[in-house]
């Protein structure tokens, strides 16, 4: 009786090991594979201010294709760049960080960018490895 659940037990220990070494090496999904949800800054940026949790459940961890006017380009600590779009809030943006650290972008330029939503911050909405969109 012991030997058998042993046996399941060490039998369950494979399976389980086996599904993590899985998860662990399996291929993450780009951005650019993703199929994006098409949004203005402005919109975006009002849908969180108006209904967090709706906008959640719309937008958190999906692509985005966003589109505005930059406001602002700055680099993150990482010195990888940060591309702020217009939300029509002078308190609030969009703030996406680029995957390419040397992308040029302008302040003032109208601009598609497509990224990762991971919600409403402080200071806006973030989207992380952004790339320009088509």
């Amino acid at each position: 009786m012991i030997k058998k659940i042993l046996l399941a037990i060490l039998i369950l220990g494979a399976i389980s090991a086996a599904i993590g070494v899985y998860q662990w090496n399996k291929p993450h999904e780009k951005v650019e594979d993703m199929k994006g949800v098409a949004v203005t800054a402005v919109t975006l940026s009002k849908e969180y201010t108006e209904n967090e949790q709706a906008a959640d459940n719309k937008y958190l961890n999906k692509a985005i294709e966003v589109s505005g006017t930059v406001s602002e380009v700055n680099t993150n600590q990482d010195g990888g760049l940060m591309v702020v779009l217009d939300s029509g809030d002078p308190m609030t943006g969009v703030q996406c960080t680029m995957r390419e650290k040397g992308a040029s972008i302008a302040k003032g330029q109208n601009i598609k960018l497509k990224g990762k939503c991971s919600g409403n911050g402080i200071t806006g909405v973030s989207l992380t490895d952004c790339i320009m969109a088509p």
